[in-house]
Parts: C-alpha cells; structure tokens; sequence
C-alpha cells in the first residue's frame, strides 16, 4: 500500500507534489492542533483559573484572620487562674473527674487521661480553645476496652 502511494505520489508533477506536501504538512499541523495543544491549553486555562480561586480564598481567609482578635489580646477567660486550676475545674464540668497533670514550663501542663469518653474528652478541649485560649501542642489518644473510652496523654498550652 505505501508503495502505490509513493508511486502516485511520484507521478504527479512536480506542482502538484508541492501542492500535496503542503497540505499533507497543513493536515498534521492541524491534527497535532486538535489532539495536543486545544486540550493542553484547556487544562492551562482550568488550572489558572482554579489557582485565581484558591488565592480569593486565601486573601478572605487572612482577611478573616485579621479581624479576629487574638486569644491573649482579648483577656481570656481565666487569664488569671493557673493552668491546673482551669484544668481541673473544666475537666469537673464536662465530667471528666480529675485528670493527672503536671506542669510542663510556665504556660503548658501535661494532661493524662484514662477511660474517659471520647466525646467528652473533645468537648473539654473545644472548651478549653474557645474559653480560655488553651491549646492541644500535642496529644495521643487510644482507644480504651470499652467502645466510645479513650486513654491517652496531652500537652496543653495556654
């Protein structure tokens, strides 16, 4: 089959040849066009257009940031109660019982629990954020014999 295509393609005249080559050149140009470049600037276009969105967000994000006042700027509550008391007194309000702790610097406390529920435990610590600016620098929970009880140890920082 190609062999009778060189052989036409070599018995047409030399302007005809010409006129073939071309446009053989124009199809592929035209083919590679379709089937490589049109989708790669589609996605170009895609990706651009979804980094423009995820940059809005971040602008929002710190805008938001920006207007929240920060934990210590705002007097907790509690600021002038020690970790361990704010500790033991939530830990009481959730159910919690009293957990061991002991001081970790001057403003982080280690926290070990042991058989409590998990939703109560998660309860506490969104207390303690919200509440009083205390954070979770670390932690390790694992589940307990019993479904829905967790043990584990935290490291709170105010």
């Amino acid at each position: 089959m190609i062999a009778r295509l060189k052989e036409l393609f070599f018995g047409l005249q030399p302007r005809e040849r010409w006129i073939v080559a071309v446009g053989a050149a124009a199809a592929v140009v035209i083919i590679v066009w379709g089937f490589v470049v049109s989708p790669m600037r589609a996605e170009a276009a895609r990706l651009r257009t979804s980094v423009e969105t995820k940059q809005r967000l971040l602008v929002d994000v710190q805008r938001l940031e920006a207007q929240q006042p920060s934990p210590g700027a705002t007097g907790a509550q509690g600021s002038e109660k020690t970790l361990v008391v704010i500790i033991d007194e939530t830990a009481h309000s959730h159910g919690l019982g009293s957990p061991r702790t002991t001081q970790n610097g001057p403003n982080g406390i280690n926290v070990t629990i042991q058989g409590l529920s998990f939703d109560a435990v998660m309860g506490w610590l969104i207390t303690l954020h919200g509440t009083y600016g205390i954070d979770v620098e670390t932690g390790q929970l694992v589940k307990a014999r019993e479904q829905g009880l967790v043990n584990g140890q935290l490291l709170l920082r105010r």
